[in-house]
């Protein structure tokens, strides 16, 4: 393992240590009670009759913080089955709040629903890794129309978010949905990604693996960089200097270079099967190269059916999930106890 990445694994590790939020269970995590009793107390409030712009975000941060529980299972606990089980909760809760703040979108008194490109980018792309690709690209139009000015979930995009603007800029040309923002509007090409953009569908076996080591370079230089911004202010939690790569566990992976090659597959394109770049080879990459099957949705996601159905009083666009309208009988076992039952996974 290069020297790098045996410093970030020193990292991760660490981090595993805190026990605020960190537990043998999530619902033990004082970081998610803080958050997911914030909700449920929202939600049961007899005044909930609003709707703001916050709710949806909050909603979303609740499956970060299955994405990151799923990573401590896999690393730390090493449970494979608790690992997948937080991880079909993050995506559906992401699903669920990217798609409903795009649709309600105009409905709000004051401001729009906003969740940082970075962040909706990543969990888009976790959605594709674990193969939803109806959801994904679903959800990948909704961005677009973000930064094109016919939505609003990530306004028209933030300039230092590097990896974020490869993965839409790749989608657009796999989708044909085209980012008609003003180019001057767009960020410029830190990187290398443009030459790479411009050939993404070559049938050329070198240049296919010249661009992943390329990519996977550019990671974790991105990577290093964040890395040196989290030392600095890790300390104040009230800090808010952005980082591409949010999640500590994000170094490991590299989501755009797995998008890249999900949608060169998708296409018909043929791909390396095995990778010599260290980057494609950690356990946090492999968990999902591995990936076959689509992850089975939870039967219910506490609170946010509750959350949609107000919403939608409000913003008729708005789609309430029909298998959030599943299993009443564990959505108020799971509410009176404050837990997610076992079971929850089909």
């Amino acid at each position: 393992m290069p020297p790098i990445l045996s410093e970030y694994e020193k990292l991760i590790n660490y981090e595993f240590e805190d026990t605020f939020k960190y537990a043998n269970t999530l619902e033990d995590s004082r970081a998610y009670q803080i958050d997911f009793n914030g909700l449920k107390d929202m939600v049961e409030n007899s005044s909930f009759n609003t709707i703001s712009e916050w709710q949806l975000p909050w909603l979303f941060d609740i499956g970060i913080h299955h994405y990151e529980y799923s990573i401590y299972a896999k690393l730390h606990l090493k449970d494979e089955i608790f690992s997948k089980k937080h991880l079909s909760l993050a995506i559906s809760y992401a699903s669920v709040s990217l798609k409903s703040s795009a649709q309600s979108c105009g409905c709000y008194e004051e401001k729009n629903p906003f969740i940082t490109m970075n962040k909706s980018v990543f969990m888009m792309s976790i959605i594709l890794l674990i193969s939803k690709q109806e959801e994904f690209e679903t959800i990948g139009k909704y961005l677009i129309d973000s930064l094109n000015g016919k939505g609003c979930i990530i306004k028209r995009g933030y300039p230092k978010a590097t990896i974020s603007w490869f993965v839409l800029k790749l989608f657009s040309l796999y989708s044909k949905e085209e980012i008609t923002l003003n180019p001057l509007l767009q960020p410029k090409d830190v990187y290398g990604y443009n030459e790479i953009l411009d050939d993404w569908d070559t049938e050329n076996s070198f240049k296919v693996e010249l661009y992943l080591q390329k990519l996977c370079e550019y990671h974790l230089v991105q990577a290093q960089k964040d890395d040196d911004i989290y030392l600095e202010t890790k300390d104040d939690p009230d800090d808010l200097t952005y980082r591409e790569l949010f999640l500590i566990s994000s170094y490991f992976l590299p989501y755009e270079v797995m998008v890249w090659l999900k949608l060169r597959e998708r296409a018909g394109l043929k791909n390396p099967k095995t990778f010599t770049h260290p980057l494609m080879n950690t356990p946090i990459a492999k968990m999902f190269l591995n990936v076959k099957e689509p992850l089975p949705k939870p039967t219910e996601l506490p609170y946010a059916k509750e959350l949609l159905e107000k919403l939608k009083e409000k913003c008729p666009d708005v789609e309430v999930p029909e298998w959030l309208e599943e299993n009443t009988e564990k959505v108020n076992e799971a509410k009176s106890n404050d837990i997610i039952p076992d079971d929850f996974l089909k």
